[in-house]
């Protein structure tokens, strides 16, 4: 008995071969679009905020229409090719188009005029990247170090910019500068390649092994502006965050008073009892604290510096709220929930975690 085939529906029978096609590019167009929209964009590198970001906003937008100019004339041409010499109806099977391999003239106008080009682009762009690794004798120097997966900076003694202390200003996640102030990074990393991005205030700079590189920054008024890590360096990468903070000079002037003060050792009560729990449950093996622990184990990753942790709103790689406490508490139960995380610590009570919370909330 022969093999009944499935009845067919008028509707699929009418339907042509490629009716999908449409309805799907047009999806996909829109999908494309869409995603290069959003009212809310805080590392718009097409939205400067200083000098710097402007100088590679200048350069980038003619850059961009000149090769708009040529993906443009590159696609009209070969799509007129593809219309021009297509193969029509009763056109010889076995005909080939004229070759135009050998045409002397052709070749050496499209290997010139690419060159030109490029040249062209070479005259504006030299200038700017030796204007963006320049060293100004005025800027306010910050060492900057990228590791897994967080930002440090270090303040050196300046006291021109109000920093006194022989130790300087150490600090995490977030870069604290002021505003209409030319800003000069020695960016370095203790373990892999790493790019500081803040992209409205400059492009990126690469942080490499055993190298320092610098790149300067700049604001043109107070604000926070938000940045990450641009080159992948491992499982949390996506979560390598940072905040510049520009202030005014009455509060750079606040900021940095703060800063070289050197927070009271508790001596009551639950942040007592946190102070104590810091170096029993191996905290201060890794990180420091001026004025109460501030020798970390020699095999110690690189760990942030928690000497006035709480002068901060974020912190593990700026992806936590530090003024939200069910965040730093839920950070002491599992600091594996950031992926990649280097912290270690074994397991805590609610109590311990409270008094823990109690005395880092004095490192103000």
């Amino acid at each position: 008995m022969a093999d009944l085939a499935p009845p067919v529906s008028n509707r699929d029978a009418k339907r042509p071969m490629g009716a999908w096609r449409k309805p799907t590019v047009v999806a996909l167009v829109m999908a494309l679009v869409l995603t290069g929209c959003a009212s809310d964009a805080p590392q718009s590198a097409l939205d400067p905020a200083g000098p710097y970001a402007r100088t590679l906003d200048g350069l980038f937008n003619p850059v961009m229409w000149v090769a708009t100019a040529v993906f443009v004339l590159v696609q009209g041409v070969i799509v007129y090719s593809v219309f021009k010499w297509r193969r029509r109806a009763g056109d010889d099977d076995d005909a080939m188009p004229a070759q135009l391999h050998g045409n002397t003239k052709l070749e050496i106008g499209w290997t010139i005029l690419p060159a030109l080009v490029l040249a062209l682009v070479a005259i504006f762009t030299i200038p700017v990247i030796f204007e963006l690794h320049a060293k100004p004798a005025d800027a306010l120097e910050v060492s900057v170090t990228g590791a897994k997966y967080w930002w440090g900076y270090t303040y050196g003694t300046q006291p021109e910019f109000g920093i006194t202390q022989a130790d300087g200003i150490v600090t995490a996640n977030e870069l604290h500068i002021p505003a209409e102030q030319t800003v000069l990074l020695r960016l370095t990393s203790p373990d892999v390649i790493h790019s500081f991005w803040a992209p409205r205030l400059n492009g990126k700079a690469d942080v490499v092994p055993g190298r320092e590189h610098t790149w300067l920054l700049e604001a043109d008024k107070p604000g926070v502006y938000s940045g990450q890590c641009g080159e992948f360096c491992g499982t949390s990468h996506a979560n390598m965050r940072l905040k510049v903070v520009a202030h005014d000079q009455a509060g750079w002037d606040d900021w940095v008073e703060r800063m070289q003060r050197v927070p009271l050792e508790p001596v009551t009560g639950s942040a007592a009892r946190g102070f104590q729990l810091f170096a029993q449950k191996g905290c201060s093996g890794c990180h420091q604290v001026d004025g109460a622990y501030e020798t970390v184990a020699p095999n110690s990753p690189a760990a942030p510096n928690l000497t006035h942790l709480f002068s901060r709103d974020c912190f593990a790689g700026c992806i936590y709220d530090l003024n939200d406490r069910n965040e730093m508490e839920a950070w002491l139960r599992n600091p594996q929930r950031k992926a990649g995380s280097l912290m270690v610590v074994g397991a805590l009570s609610e109590q311990e975690i409270d008094d823990l919370y109690a005395y880092l909330e004095t490192l103000e």
